[in-house]
């Protein structure tokens, strides 16, 4: 008689539920991506430190290579009606070892914005409260734990309910971007003369580092791939997932690509390099005062914080729901895939996530490094992280396609997802040689960051190899199959 113990099989896999249609899966989507934090504080440094005056193109260039990458992804979808993200179709496409390595990193990704942004918050908040409002002048922890128990009392909760914060708060974010275009256009840029689509030629692709301003660009779209990861919380997710995907990648490019042409024309083709090289802060909100006044940019001020939090938000939702699928397939403790009777939320992961993403910030108060710098790292993890990831799901899509969907026509099993390979690839490769200015600029950080990664990655290999020869059962399940 054997004495392996008989692995415990569940009577069933857990279940997330929820209603979202199409606009709240989008602003909830969208949210993640903070257009508002992109506007007022990535592009004066991507005009800098990128693509200088073909800021524009690089964001359309990014576009079209996660366009390209959407055709066979969404396509995918349809196909495998499966909940868990990226971690169940790199599983499907590439194996349940590299897709259980991609989950953890998946996982690693989204939970360093969401416990990144906390830092972020209350350094943002506390400047709107002392330096405009004239309130007290306290520690960005202390400002920041109102991001962290707003995000932890609605992520605990029904979708839905987030669902809607995040479409109001997008809302007026989008109105604050659109308000600020509209008055440079009308305006006709710094001189009146007209706007110049001068920075759109191909005689300024390459004034600052081409190389650089993909990397940037392509960070700044995070977030369109989550569609996939509320399949189970969404109505008639074969439709509407496509249709938010494409949705979401569309008005990034629009809004970000026209944002930098009309930021760059707001100071002048001949000065901006110099202004943003000099303050990337200060000339933003030089730019607002010019065309909106103290009324835009004080709005924009406070805007930054709702956008903040949305990103706080969205990314705990986010996180919480890998920390489910990776329960339910028996990875993570089995507890953390249960589902709320009511709110048919993953409430006990959301509290999983709260609970750790107090604990990591805790850690930085008492080491006492700085809340920027704490925040510059994380978001280098998670730029690097999930476009890894994305590269990765890239190759998976059209070898689960070249099986499976044969249906489909070969511009979306083969051409579309080899030109995003291509595109992903070669901002991967940018983003790993330039991954110590990713995470502030520390050599020794970068090489101690990135060991934690490949490390991560390793470890999931390594155990769903385990499990493939002493829990079979588990080693099925993973990629929630």
């Amino acid at each position: 008689m054997s004495s392996m113990k008989t692995e415990v099989q569940p009577t069933s896999q857990p279940h997330l539920k929820g209603n979202m249609g199409f606009l709240s899966l989008f602003f909830s989507v969208v949210a993640y991506n903070a257009p508002l934090v992109v506007v007022i504080g990535a592009i004066p440094i991507m005009v800098s430190s990128g693509a200088g005056l073909g800021t524009p193109v690089s964001f359309i260039i990014a576009g079209a290579i996660l366009a390209a990458f959407a055709v066979g992804f969404t396509r995918m979808s349809k196909i495998m009606p499966k909940p868990g993200g990226f971690y169940s179709m790199i599983t499907a496409g590439l194996g349940r070892e590299i897709g259980l390595g991609s989950g953890l990193v998946a996982l690693m990704g989204y939970f360093c914005v969401y416990a990144g942004s906390f830092a972020f918050g209350g350094v943002v908040l506390g400047e709107l409260v002392h330096g405009t409002l004239n309130g007290p002048d306290l520690p960005w922890y202390v400002w920041g734990s109102i991001f962290w128990a707003a995000s932890a009392i609605l992520g605990y909760l029904k979708v839905e309910l987030s669902a809607k914060v995040l479409t109001i708060f997008l809302l007026l974010e989008v109105v604050i971007v659109v308000a600020y275009d509209f008055l440079v256009f009308v305006n006709g840029g710094a001189g009146h003369h007209g706007i110049s689509v001068a920075p759109l030629s191909p005689t300024h692709w390459f004034d600052g580092s081409f190389a650089l301003g993909l990397l940037f660009a392509l960070g700044m779209y995070g977030g369109f791939e989550v569609t996939v990861l509320f399949r189970e919380e969404v109505r008639d997710p074969s439709r509407t997932i496509p249709r938010v995907t494409y949705a979401v990648i569309a008005l990034a490019m629009v809004v970000y690509g026209l944002s930098a042409l009309l930021f760059i024309n707001s100071i002048g083709l001949d000065k901006v390099i110099e202004m943003v090289t000099a303050d990337p802060t200060g000339s933003m909100t030089q730019s607002l005062q010019a065309f909106g006044g103290n009324v835009l940019s004080d709005a924009a001020t406070v805007m930054v914080n709702t956008s903040t939090f949305a990103v706080v938000l969205a990314a705990h939702n986010i996180t919480a729901r890998y920390s489910f699928n990776l329960s339910a397939d028996g990875i993570l403790p089995q507890k953390l895939s249960s589902v709320h009777a009511r709110h048919g939320s993953p409430h006990i992961s959301s509290v999983a996530i709260s609970g750790a993403g107090l604990v990591v910030n805790l850690v930085v108060i008492f080491t006492g490094i700085e809340a920027i710098d704490f925040y510059t790292a994380m978001l280098g993890i998670t730029s690097f992280v999930i476009l890894g990831v994305i590269f990765v799901a890239g190759i998976a899509v059209p070898i689960y396609l070249r099986r499976h969907g044969r249906q489909h026509s070969v511009w979306s099993r083969v051409v579309f997802p080899t030109l995003s390979i291509v595109g992903l690839g070669s901002g991967l490769v940018l983003a790993g040689v330039n991954f110590p200015l990713l995470v502030g600029g520390s050599n020794v950080l970068a090489t101690i960051l990135m060991a934690l990664i490949v490390g991560i990655f390793v470890l999931g290999f390594a155990l769903a190899v385990v499990y493939r020869r002493t829990k079979p059962g588990t080693y099925a399940r993973i990629g929630r199959q």
